[in-house]
């Protein structure tokens, strides 16, 4: 990822993805340009797990147009796991790709995804400081933006070079730093 990235964009299930994901981007410096993929509409019997994995391969053919060129696209795709494994969930989004007749992401292609183990509220509440497990429903009381922005802070100093993740930092978030260290700072 050594092109300039003017573009970035956010496929996120729910407002809680993308405000992490965005706060995270602002604070390695890339406020400006970021593209938010419009949530999922969660009608009756509508999945935001659905709709990411649904979304995935058009917004990773519109980050892939963009390589070469002067300026570049960064896409961001966070989908949680819910009661999957995070590999299941890898999994089904390399499915997606395939089923589109798309080459599964590479290493060095401008593509971060994670996958957090119930939902994105576990990794908030670890790296506000609280002890979680990953079975847990932790959706309320739902994080309030303030609370976002810090654990997007905590998250970035977890992120810097030889830093370790603090003592609350479930499974999944420690496995995903690797993924987050991928955005260029």
């Amino acid at each position: 990822m050594t092109e300039r990235i003017a573009n970035k964009i956010i496929l996120a299930e729910d407002a809680e993805q993308q405000n992490l994901v965005r706060r995270y981007l602002e604070r390695c410096g890339h406020g400006a340009g970021i593209r938010l993929a419009p949530p999922a509409a969660k009608g009756p019997g509508g999945s935001g797990e659905k709709y990411v994995r649904d979304e995935y391969p058009r917004q990773v053919r519109a980050c892939r147009s963009s390589l070469g060129k002067r300026a570049s696209t960064l896409l961001v795709v966070i989908v949680d796991a819910d009661m999957e494994t995070t590999q299941r969930r890898a999994s089904q989004l390399s499915d997606a790709l395939n089923t589109a007749s798309m080459d599964e992401r590479v290493a060095d292609e401008p593509i971060v995804v994670l996958i957090p183990k119930r939902h994105v509220e576990t990794w908030i509440r670890a790296l506000l400081g609280s002890q979680v497990d990953e079975v847990t429903d932790y959706k309320n009381p739902r994080p309030a933006p303030p609370e976002i922005r810090q654990a997007a802070e905590e998250l970035h100093q977890w992120t810097r070079p030889n830093a370790v993740p603090g003592n609350t930092s479930p499974p999944s978030l420690t496995a995903a730093l690797s993924e987050w260290k991928r955005i260029p700072s």
